[in-house]
C-alpha cells in the first residue's frame, strides 16, 4: 500500500483560485464546497501558493449570529491573498507515493499536498480524508 503512486488516490477536480482573488471569494468557495485548502494558480494553472481555512482565520474573525458564524466581507476584502497566502508550497508529483505524501504531511503538520507535474501544472491534491478513503477501500475490499 505505501508504493501506491498519488494519481491513483488524488483528487483531480481541483477548487483553485488565482493570486487577484478576493479573501472573501476563498472564503465563499471554502464554505460552498466545504473545502480547506485551496490551491492558488497562475493564468497556466502554474501553482504559485496555497490559502487555508486556517490562513483566513489567522487574520479575519468571524461574526457569530443567532444563524450561525459569517465573516465581514468588506473586512476580508482589505487583504490581498498573494501576501497571505504561502507561497511557493511544497508539492509532489503523480508518481511519487502514498507513503511520500504521509511522510510529507505528518512531518510538516500539512492538511494537505497539492500534486503537480514537472513544471508545476497543477494536476491534483491529496488530503488525510482522500488517505483514509484509499485505506478504507483496499480493507473493505480484502
Amino acid at each position: 500500500m505505501r508504493d501506491v503512486p498519488l494519481k491513483e488516490i488524488m483528487v483531480t477536480h481541483v477548487i483553485t483560485a488565482s493570486p487577484a482573488d478576493s479573501l472573501s471569494s476563498i472564503e465563499e468557495k471554502m464554505r460552498t464546497h466545504r473545502i480547506r485548502h485551496i490551491p492558488i494558480v497562475d493564468g497556466d494553472r502554474k501553482l504559485v501558493g496555497i490559502i487555508t481555512h486556517r490562513d483566513l482565520l489567522w487574520h479575519v474573525q468571524p461574526h457569530k449570529t443567532e444563524e450561525g458564524y459569517y465573516f465581514d466581507k468588506e473586512q476580508m476584502d482589505r487583504f490581498i491573498l498573494k501576501y497571505i497566502m504561502t507561497p511557493d508550497p511544497d508539492h509532489l508529483r503523480p508518481d511519487n507515493t502514498l507513503l511520500d505524501a504521509i511522510d510529507i504531511m505528518v512531518m510538516n503538520k500539512y492538511g494537505c499536498i497539492p500534486i503537480a507535474d514537472a513544471g508545476k501544472t497543477l494536476l491534483g491534491i491529496v488530503t488525510p480524508i482522500d488517505v483514509l478513503r484509499y485505506v478504507y477501500r483496499v480493507w473493505k475490499s480484502s
